[in-house]
C-alpha cells in the first residue's frame, strides 16, 4: 500500500506541482492547528512563510489564465513565457519540499528487517532502501513532470487562447481524477497512474527536446535577445526540423550556410558527447517568417530543415541573405496581419465602407 500511495502522490505532484503543494500544505496547516499551532511544530510545506507566497503565485497564475482571452497576443505571449519559467521553479520547490517525505516512506517500505542484534546489517539495509528509492522517485517524478510540463510549453507556442484553456482543463481534470481515486483506494489511484508513468517514460526524450526549443523561445521573448543576436556572422542557434539524418526532430544545435545552398547543422549528442555535423541539402531554400519563430525549409521537397528561435525575427532579411533563401510569411503571421488590418480599417475614423470590406448600397 505504501508503494501504491507513493506512486499516486508522485504522479499528482508531477502533474501540477504548485497546486498540489498548496493543497497539501493548506490541509496539513489546518489539521495541525492552523495559526494556533505551536511554533516549530508545522512541517515546511505547511509553514505560512512558504505556503503564503506559493498560494499568492497560484492565485496570480489563475487570474492570468482567466484573463488570457481578453489580452492582446504580444502581451499574452510574454505572460505565457513568464508562467512557463514559473512552472519550472515551482517544480523544483515542490520536489525539494515534498519528495524527501515520499523517499523516506518508499525506503522504509523496501527495507527488509534484519536479524535481531545485527545493527550493521540493519544500517546497511536502510541505506540500501534509500539507494533504491531516491533514483526511482526522481526518475518517476522527472518523466511525469516533463510530459505534463509540455502543457505550459504548448501554451507558449500556441497563438489561440481556447487551445490553452483546453490543455489546462484536461490537466486539472486528470489531477482531480487521481485525487478522487486516492481517497477511495491507493491501489485504484496507482492503477490509474501506471499508464501515465509508462507513457511518460516513453515520450520523455521527445518532451526534453521540445522543452529546449520552448526554453529558447520563452527566453528570447522575455529577455529580448534579439538586441544582442548576431545574425550576420557565425553559426546561428537552431533546432532540427527534419527527419532522416540520424538525429531526432527538435535536436538543439547550430546552423551555418553551405556554398552549394545547403545547411550545415552541428550538435552535441546528449549535450556532452563530441560534436556531430549534418549536411541538410536544399534545392530551393526559403525562410518562412512566422509569428513567433522562423523556419528554413526546402521548398522543392516541401519540408522544413531547421527552426530559428525568436531572437532572429527582427533580422530575418539578414538570415535570408546569408542562406540565399527566398522570404515569405507564415500562415499565422498572414492571418494575424489580416485581422489587425481589418480591425484598423473598421475603427479608423475616416474609414469608407469599401475600406471596411462593405459595398456601397445603391441609392
Amino acid at each position: 500500500m505504501t508503494i501504491a500511495t507513493a506512486a499516486a502522490q508522485i504522479t499528482g505532484l508531477a502533474i501540477s506541482p504548485l497546486l498540489v503543494l498548496v493543497a497539501i500544505g493548506l490541509g496539513d496547516f489546518f489539521a495541525l492547528g492552523g495559526f494556533q499551532a505551536v511554533a516549530g511544530s508545522l512541517p515546511l510545506h505547511a509553514n505560512p512563510w512558504l505556503l503564503g507566497p506559493c498560494a499568492a503565485v497560484l492565485v496570480l497564475v489563475g487570474m492570468k489564465k482567466f484573463l488570457s482571452p481578453a489580452m492582446p497576443l504580444p502581451l499574452r505571449k510574454l505572460l505565457d513565457a513568464a508562467e512557463y519559467f514559473e512552472a519550472k521553479l515551482s517544480a523544483l520547490v515542490a520536489a525539494g519540499v515534498l519528495l524527501p517525505t515520499v523517499v523516506s516512506a518508499v525506503a522504509a517500505a523496501t527495507t527488509f528487517d534484519s536479524p535481531a542484534g545485527a545493527a550493521t546489517a540493519s544500517l546497511g539495509a536502510a541505506w540500501g532502501g534509500y539507494v533504491l528509492a531516491i533514483p526511482a522517485v526522481l526518475v518517476l517524478y522527472g518523466c511525469v513532470w516533463i510530459m505534463f510540463h509540455m502543457v505550459d510549453a504548448l501554451v507558449v507556442l500556441s497563438p489561440f487562447a481556447v487551445v490553452d484553456a483546453i490543455l489546462v482543463t484536461m490537466r486539472l481534470a486528470l489531477l482531480a481524477l487521481i485525487g478522487a481515486a486516492l481517497l477511495v483506494s491507493p491501489y485504484l489511484a496507482c492503477a490509474l497512474c501506471l499508464p501515465i508513468i509508462v507513457v511518460a517514460c516513453l515520450v520523455a526524450g521527445w518532451c526534453v527536446r521540445l522543452d529546449l526549443f520552448v526554453l529558447a523561445v520563452a527566453g528570447d521573448l522575455l529577455l529580448r535577445r534579439s538586441r544582442h543576436a548576431h545574425a550576420d556572422r557565425g553559426p546561428l542557434r537552431a533546432f532540427l526540423a527534419t527527419r532522416g539524418h540520424g538525429a531526432p526532430v527538435r535536436t538543439m544545435g547550430h546552423a551555418e550556410p553551405l556554398a552549394d545552398g545547403g545547411i550545415a547543422f552541428s550538435y552535441h549528442p546528449f549535450f556532452v558527447l563530441p560534436a556531430k555535423r549534418l549536411v541538410l541539402a536544399s534545392r530551393r531554400t526559403a525562410l518562412v517568417h512566422g509569428l513567433v519563430w522562423s523556419t528554413l525549409r526546402d521548398d522543392a521537397a516541401r519540408r522544413g530543415l531547421v527552426s530559428l528561435p525568436p531572437r532572429y525575427q527582427p533580422h530575418h532579411e539578414i538570415v535570408a541573405q546569408r542562406f540565399a533563401a527566398a522570404t515569405r510569411e507564415g500562415a499565422a503571421r498572414r492571418g494575424f496581419r489580416g485581422i489587425r488590418a481589418a480591425i484598423s480599417a473598421i475603427l479608423s475614423p475616416d474609414a469608407t465602407p469599401e475600406a471596411a470590406g462593405e459595398s456601397t448600397p445603391p441609392r
